[in-house]
């Protein structure tokens, strides 16, 4: 929605990683993750949802390239739109594609100018995927609902560190068969590339409840005391920041792959609200006298 999704966007989360899939959900997460993050102004939500359903609607006509929409509800309020890619050329070949198409162009520049008056801030990072340190990254994301999203930004110079911590984490959750589900990203370009990502897709929040527990004994065991002490070590040395926030799927800001409609057609294409009838109103309204 903005560069290439107006130029392109998205992203996402958390306490173990998550999967977003392309248009084939066996084709696992993709290579190249292109994210755009609005921040509302104030008062702004409703307006803004209804401006990105045009948008959204926009993009489908113009058949371009699908993206996923999320909206945090926990931080800041804000919206992540997420568009994924084989390679950069391929990012490259569909903002051409929508350069290219007149009619778009200038749906797409009034409903930026008006944008403008929604949000107070929006960012454009580019991420790469990183699939040795990813876990059971097939899960279908299409009958999801959430994406916890865990942002670490490292010190300088512990890339590599992170990738020993990961492959650590990810061999105790092959050892001990857990059933949780994350993809990890590493932000190429759009700000320091000491930012990485492990993003989780969930179908309720109620699976939260359970994370300590999945995560109990069992885990514990496999990541062994040396590797409980090295994470440790890792999260005193190596970490700057680390966040972690919870997002929700929006249907109507989104424009994704057919797949995906077919899979769970009444989540993503929602049914506007009905407008009250002129005689239910009165009804209504006389019961109340």
């Amino acid at each position: 929605m903005k560069i290439a999704i107006r130029l392109l966007a998205a992203v996402v989360l958390v306490l173990a990683g998550a999967v977003i899939a392309q248009a084939q959900e066996a084709m696992g997460p993709p290579k190249v993750l292109v994210i755009t993050r609005e921040i509302e102004k104030l008062g702004k939500a409703s307006a803004h949802e209804k401006l990105e359903s045009t948008w959204a609607a926009a993009f489908a006509k113009a058949k371009a390239a699908p993206y996923l929409t999320v909206s945090a509800i926990t931080g800041a309020h804000r919206e992540l739109f997420l568009a994924g890619y084989d390679s950069l050329a391929d990012w490259e070949k569909d903002s051409n594609a929508q350069q290219a198409n007149a009619a778009f162009q200038a749906e797409n520049s009034a409903l930026s100018a008006k944008d403008a008056d929604l949000i107070s801030e929006s960012t454009t990072g580019v991420f790469t995927y990183m699939p040795d340190l990813s876990y059971q990254v097939n899960e279908s994301v299409a009958t999801m609902r959430y994406f916890i999203i865990v942002s670490t930004e490292v010190k300088p110079g512990h890339g590599d560190h992170f990738a020993e911590i990961r492959k650590l984490i990810k061999a105790a959750h092959e050892k001990a068969a857990l059933s949780d589900h994350y993809a990890v990203y590493h932000r190429l370009f759009g700000g320091p590339g000491t930012l990485y990502l492990i993003i989780v897709p969930i179908k309720s929040l109620a699976e939260l409840d359970q994370f300590t527990t999945i995560h109990g004994k069992t885990y514990q065991d496999a990541l062994g005391a040396e590797g409980r002490k090295k994470i440790e070590d890792f999260d005193m040395s190596g970490v700057a920041e680390s966040q972690v926030n919870i997002f929700a799927f929006s249907p109507k800001m989104s424009n994704v792959w057919k797949e995906w409609k077919d899979a769970d057609p009444a989540f993503w294409n929602p049914k506007p609200a009905a407008a009250a009838k002129p005689k239910a109103a009165k009804k209504e309204a006389a019961a109340q006298q």
